[in-house]
């Protein structure tokens, strides 16, 4: 598949943007940047493997280049010593006849050394290739000095920072030059095209930016800094000074909006709430009306009509709904209109929260501008999310004067990339960017509640968060995600603005998310990060020290900054001790071979001695939090009166919020007594680990939201295509403390899909497998799973509860099956989720085992997805805490959670099937407790097909051998 310019912008690019984009193609063919059109060499290599210790080179590929004219090639396959793994002749299509009689590793790094000589070496995502190039070569060889190599790919990352993704195939693909192809001969080519684009784009950010990158950090060594220098030196002259402020005002422009009412204060008053009648509803999704002109092949869906009716008679009669909807209903739009008509004629904001960003970016950037289109107003809408989600223009601008130094020059290249990113961004937010933060903390780059500076910030007027922010109070619809919608509620509505009609889109996944956000947490990772930003040379104490120091009548407050200094060196001695200690508590968590385990703190932990020693040093702990925090707060408040450290407090103010955070976690934890709270550890047995935490969760989100959500809101939509456990919505409305309100405040309501699931579907149900926990039961699942891929060819997903499992399984069959002549791929730990997700779209004819994350939200339509697989039913591990919480204070746990819970997770997995009305495919439940258990039933008739086949593995591998002969032959005719 090839990708275009367009595939790869970040939805929501400036239309100035995008053309410039465009154009940088052809204007590289012309471009001269003076001095920097001096000769060096671009390099590409091809290896066995991603360990330079333990994998060899298998080929070599250079050419000399001056300016725009290649003066010199060198290419060469290299013998390794050892076999080509069939992945990689796969991906590059060099085999074991290809390196044999080639040069050795040596020989071939003595040739390249003398091509290279002292000229500097330009590769893409260099540091790889010098990690296998570096090692063969002598110490004075230029191959051998890291400051001599430029990595292209961080280049790539500032001069065109709207771009999803910068892997060299698809910017050569996108910009149409050279195509890369896995070899290195062929990717040489292609970055010498994509050498000059990104040149070009260095070129075109905002004047004095260049110079501005090129200067930061200046005690390191990164070879970025000349090529930025001298492009910059070529286009801007030596005079031009960089403003952020500038920039961005130019970029945001001006949004005329009418700003928005509160609806709470309408109802009932002057001016009552006006309705969405149901006619207009059923002419705008009949077949002539609002829809069909939005959509060109648009079929009216009783389905749709029937969930945009209830949305409108919730947001009609104040009162709330849980609407399951099937796949194919079109849900979105059905709640999109109402709102928007709704917002419209009452002149208030409504929102809709999602659980993940792919279904916000779907509203934001397809389903809203459609509907904005088709509307005779229009509709006003903007996408909101917390303050980690947007850089702080404050701190990045700070960060580039700071004098520090990285052992990764991708801390470096990344400033210059947000820098790049804001200047070229009217509104967005960091989840779209490749950022890998290596080097830099999320602090460091984001704002947070406490450290923002609000009006006083001289970014605020053009920040891009309080800029999201001043365009939702005037918006018709903001989107939200889930976390900020709970964030919001526990700090009683000061974030978003005030939206009393909502839609919770996804919200089988609500009341988790509502969890993780109410939580309280004691991690080992976050104390130190704060300690540090008090304590390092460029933290929050050192720089106030710093710019208090001119200042008249500060030398008090210098003095209490450095006795502040000592009290947070005493914590962090505790905090290292502290963190030491929890580690015992792995003795008391059940016995097992993984790193990870989680401890429920229940009496018996309490009473235990290791629980005793980490308590007494808790106590500790908190004295000195205690302490440091009263001691902050005593510096915020004398440095109140010095208008020149605004800054620095707000550093500082940040900080002291996260002790403040830390003391009542720890105390919460620690005293155990409040009942609304499960409490356990998240521990790793690995001394070096610093992901150690305790963790203080909230057990009834139900209650929660009893008393702080529905108090606020008029009306609260929750939808998902998964939200009852078969007909029955009673798990949903636990979680959800729908069951505590009034009969006449809320209504359940299933509307099936319009898909023909009794056609398209076939669940089938291996008779001979052996029970999970049975020893023969993995020889059955390997043997069913092969035969299933080899029976397909492929376009299987087998999704696993378990990563050991998923990953004993691959190892047993990616060999056979490869034999077979399917292409199987695994989710490893450390590979991409987004490039297993992407590269299973492109080939109908790769199989996936899959974790988790691609249990929901992972859509593949067409024959690129023929078969899901589920090994087990996917039922929560037994000591999970906070379901042996409540076995002590409920009856009847696993049927009224466990059960459910699992339910929703197993169609949830099944809907990623069928994905459009013209989907097929077969869906194969390896658990014989479906057919032995009483529950069994309840799962199948949970399903939205009937279309059942208890059959054994050879005849279920015949079935769908002869349906895949039956589709090839109707394509064929």
């Amino acid at each position: 598949m090839t990708t275009t310019l367009q595939e790869l912008l970040i939805p929501g690019t400036d239309r100035d943007v995008v053309a410039r984009y465009e154009s940088m193609a052809e204007r590289a063919k012309d471009a001269r940047f003076g001095v920097f059109e001096e000769e060096y060499v671009v390099l590409d290599t091809e290896t066995t493997g991603f360990s330079p210790t333990r994998d060899s080179l298998i080929e070599i590929a250079a050419v000399r280049l001056s300016g725009a004219e290649v003066t010199a090639r060198f290419s060469t396959f290299v013998d390794p010593g050892r076999a080509v793994p069939p992945f990689i002749t796969e991906l590059t299509g060099i085999g074991d006849e290809d390196v044999r009689g080639a040069p050795d590793v040596a020989q071939a790094l003595g040739e390249l050394d003398a091509f290279v000589g002292t000229r500097t070496v330009i590769a893409h995502n260099a540091s790889f290739d010098r990690s296998f190039v570096a090692q063969g070569v002598p110490l004075a060889s230029t191959l051998g000095d890291e400051g001599r190599w430029i990595d292209s790919l961080e280049l790539a990352r500032i001069a065109l920072p709207r771009l999803r993704e910068h892997k060299l195939e698809t910017l050569s693909a996108a910009f149409g030059v050279h195509a890369s192809t896995h070899r290195a001969i062929d990717d040489v080519e292609a970055l010498c095209g994509i050498w000059r684009v990104l040149l070009v784009g260095i070129s075109d950010l905002p004047p004095g930016l260049a110079s501005l990158i090129a200067g930061m950090f200046p005690r390191m060594t990164w070879p970025l800094r000349a090529v930025l220098s001298q492009v910059a030196g070529s286009v801007e002259g030596s005079d031009v000074r960089f403003s952020l402020a500038k920039a961005r005002a130019a970029r945001e422009g001006a949004q005329q909006l009418r700003q928005k009412v509160d609806a709470l204060e309408l109802d009932g008053g002057i001016l009552d709430l006006k309705a969405v009648e149901s006619d207009e509803l059923e002419r705008a999704y009949g077949p002539d009306g609002l829809l069909a002109g939005m959509y060109g092949s648009f079929e009216p869906r009783r389905e749709q009509l029937l969930m945009a009716t209830e949305v409108a008679e919730a947001l009609a009669s104040h009162t709330h709904r849980a609407i399951e909807a099937g796949t194919g209903v079109g849900k979105s739009m059905a709640y999109l209109l109402p709102l928007a008509l709704f917002s419209q004629r009452n002149q208030v904001c409504c929102g809709v929260a999602t659980k993940t960003n792919a279904l916000l970016d779907q509203l934001m950037y397809h389903e809203l501008p459609r509907l904005d289109a088709a509307l005779p107003e229009g509709v006003s809408y903007v996408a909101l999310k917390g303050y980690d989600h947007y850089p702080c223009l404050r701190k990045l601008m700070n960060l580039t004067r700071e004098d520090r130094t990285f052992k990764d020059t991708s801390a470096p290249a990344m400033v210059g990339a947000l820098l790049s990113f804001v200047c070229q961004s009217a509104r967005g937010d960091l989840d779209p960017l490749p950022l890998s933060w290596r080097g830099l903390s999320r602090h460091e780059v984001c704002a947070s509640a406490d450290d923002c500076l609000h009006h006083r910030c001289r970014f605020n007027h053009c920040c891009l968060l309080h800029g999201a922010r001043r365009v939702a109070r005037k918006a018709d619809i903001v989107l939200t995600n889930h976390a900020l919608l709970f964030c919001d509620m526990e700090a009683d509505n000061g974030i978003l603005p005030p939206v009393r009609q909502w839609v919770i889109d996804e919200a089988h996944g609500m009341e988790a998310e509502a969890r993780s956000q109410l939580s309280c947490t004691v991690e080992s990772r976050l104390l130190g990060q704060t300690v540090t930003g008090l304590l390092s040379a460029s933290g929050a104490l050192a720089t106030m020290e710093r710019d208090a120091g001119p200042l008249d009548g500060a030398s008090p407050l210098v003095a209490k900054l450095r006795e502040t200094r000592e009290e947070a060196r005493a914590l962090s001695a505790v905090a290292e001790s502290f963190f030491s200690q929890i580690k015992d508590l792995c003795t008391l968590a059940e016995q097992s071979s993984y790193h990870q385990v989680e401890l429920w703190i229940d009496a018996r932990v309490r009473d235990s001695s290791p629980w005793g020693a980490l308590a007494s040093i808790a106590s500790s702990l908190a004295g000195r939090i205690e302490k440091l925090w009263g001691a902050c707060r005593d510096i915020l408040s004398y440095a109140a009166q010095f208008e020149e450290l605004t800054e620095s407090q707000g550093d500082l103010a940040g900080l002291v919020g996260e002790l403040r955070e830390a003391l009542g976690a720890l105390n919460l934890i620690f005293d155990g007594s409040d009942e609304a709270f499960v409490y356990y550890a998240e521990l790793d047995r690995r001394t070096e680990s610093s992901y150690d935490r305790l963790v203080a969760a909230r057990i009834d989100i139900g209650e929660v939201l009893l008393e702080r959500l529905y108090p606020e809101m008029m009306s609260v939509v929750f939808t998902s295509a998964t939200l009852a456990a078969g007909e029955d919505f009673g798990y949903f409305a636990r979680g959800a403390g729908l069951d505590r309100l009034d009969a006449e405040q809320w209504k359940a309501v299933r509307i099936e899909s319009s898909y023909d699931f009794e056609h398209n579907m076939a669940v089938y149900l291996p008779t001979d497998m052996p029970e999970p926990r049975s020893l023969d039961y993995r020889d059955a699942l390997g043997e069913l799973v092969r035969k299933v891929h080899v029976a397909l060819g492929g376009s299987t997903l087998t999704l696993f509860t378990n990563r050991r499992d998923m990953e004993e399984m691959y190892e047993r069959l990616k060999g056979p099956l490869a034999a077979e002549g399917v292409t199987l791929r695994c989710q490893t730990k450390g590979f991409s989720a987004k490039r297993l997700r992407d590269e299973f779209l492109e080939n109908e004819a790769l199989s996936l085992f899959a974790l988790r994350s691609f249990w929901e939200g992972f859509d593949a339509p067409g024959d690129t997805l023929r078969c899901v697989i589920i090994p087990k039913l996917p039922f929560g591990k037994p000591n999970d805490p906070l379901i042996q919480e409540r076995g002590l204070r409920e009856r009847n746990v696993w049927k009224l959670y466990a059960l459910p819970e699992a339910i929703i997770d197993l169609k949830q997995a099944a809907g990623r099937l069928i994905r459009s009305s013209t989907d097929s495919g077969s869906l194969i439940l390896a658990d014989s407790r479906l057919l032995t258990k009483w529950y069994g039933r309840t799962f199948l008739d949970a399903l939205p097909s009937r279309q059942r086949h208890a059959l054994d593995t050879a005849a279920i591998a015949e079935a769908l051998g002869q349906g895949r002969s039956a589709g090839h032959q109707g394509d064929d005719d």
